[in-house]
């Protein structure tokens, strides 16, 4: 029997805190060796796109591969979730809801390793769907006491601001430029679809911990080359698809003022491989383009939750 999930089934039994276990335990296991990612890989059409993403928790016996579409600005989503065993079909569920879990997730376990323990403030430039999970998951990780945001339309981001405070219950406040946003955070968030800069790295201080979650297009930019000049550490989630979706970094590798060799990975960070951080002066940048991998670990959260609970449709396959 095959179980088959709708968003609003994965909104049901799906918490964010159950989230972000669901990934730091993927990461760990990826990070020894016993996860596999499939790199991101698209197909474009004269009316839109199609990618495709996997990957493999040999520690669950379970593979998966999320495919979505994007025509005329609109996404859908979708994971199937396979037994290594038998092959089988085990749960084919809608994945809308269950990415912007999976997105946030990633940037709150990265932020547990790579932030400064005592880090209380946050700029995030962009406001759309994908913000509020990203808050969601890092005020969960560290006791966050005050969030500046920002985005270009001055009545979103000011009714952004306005709804997170209520649901997070801490201080988020619209800042008037991205600078503003930025300026004196222990914590950046960029979030925003941008194909040109929204971050300089020399509004950034000491001690900061910068998480590049936006586009993932070489044709995009969310930093600067002097973010990655002051960064001391580099991370990123897939070390492959940095080389085709992260459009800052793949412009400074070209004009020799950044190498792929000094990135790192965060599973490995995760896994204890590598240090987050050496000392709270230093300044970290992840670029985290979201991988399959992740996804299926996000389809197996929400496989086990949904069926204890008795949510979905099952279905002979």
């Amino acid at each position: 029997m095959a179980l088959f999930l709708k968003d609003d089934d994965v909104r049901q039994c799906v918490s964010m805190d159950e989230m972000l276990d669901a990934i730091e335990t993927m990461q760990r296991h990826y990070g020894n060796g016993e996860a596999y990612n499939l790199p991101r890989r698209k197909i474009i059409a004269s009316g839109g796109m199609l990618s495709v993403m996997g990957g493999g928790l040999y520690y669950q016996g379970l593979l998966g591969v999320k495919t979505y579409t994007v025509v005329k600005g609109t996404y859908s989503f979708q994971v199937s979730l396979y037994d290594a065993e038998t092959g089988k079909l085990v749960c084919y569920t809608q994945a809308n809801r269950l990415g912007q879990l999976r997105t946030g997730a990633t940037s709150g376990v990265a932020v547990r390793h790579l932030a400064k323990s005592h880090a209380t403030t946050i700029g995030i430039i962009g406001t759309g769907g994908q913000a509020p999970t990203q808050l969601e998951a890092v005020s969960k990780v560290r006791n966050i006491k005050k969030v500046l945001a920002y985005s270009r339309n001055t009545e979103r981001r000011e009714a952004f601001a306005r709804s997170a405070s209520e649901t997070l219950g801490i201080d988020v406040e619209a800042a008037e430029s991205n600078r503003e946003a930025i300026e004196g955070a222990d914590i950046i968030i960029c979030i925003a679809a941008t194909t040109t800069p929204v971050l300089e790295g020399d509004w950034l201080s000491d001690g900061s911990t910068v998480i590049g979650a936006g586009p993932t297009s070489w044709r995009h930019q969310e930093v600067d080359d002097a973010t990655f000049s002051k960064a001391d550490k580099i991370f990123v989630d897939s070390p492959e698809q940095a080389t085709v979706e992260a459009g800052d970094m793949a412009s400074a590798v070209d004009r020799g003022l950044l190498q792929w060799s000094q990135l790192l990975e965060l599973r490995h960070a995760v896994a204890g491989k590598v240090k987050g951080r050496e000392n709270d002066q230093q300044i970290v940048y992840a670029k985290l383009m979201g991988t399959g991998v992740a996804d299926v670990a996000a389809a197996a959260l929400a496989y086990e939750k949904a069926k204890a609970k008795g949510v979905g449709m099952e279905m002979d396959w």
